[in-house]
């Protein structure tokens, strides 16, 4: 179970790594939240992102929050607006 302290910690992994993603990938997204139950973290891939984030750019990211706990994982949140129609 994650504690306050690392789940703080895990927000500002996240917001560094987002920020490195960004000037690499120019893939936007940032910390959703932490589940306990499956011990995963969820980024949220923003809606105004050029690329899609996708998992080989989370490397440097999963890398760090399992130095917090090798248990700990990594998922990617995004809404699908493939399915809105514009009127």
């Amino acid at each position: 179970m994650a504690t306050k302290k690392e789940v703080e910690q895990m927000k500002k992994i996240v917001a560094e790594e987002a920020l490195e993603c960004y000037l690499e990938h120019d893939a936007e997204y940032e910390f959703h939240g932490f589940d306990n139950e499956v011990q995963t973290l969820y980024i949220w891939e923003s809606r105004d992102t050029e690329n899609p984030v996708e998992f080989p750019m989370l490397g440097p990211l999963q890398r760090r929050i399992a130095k917090i706990n090798p248990r700990y994982r990594v998922g990617i949140l995004f809404e699908d607006t493939s399915s809105l129609v514009e009127e």
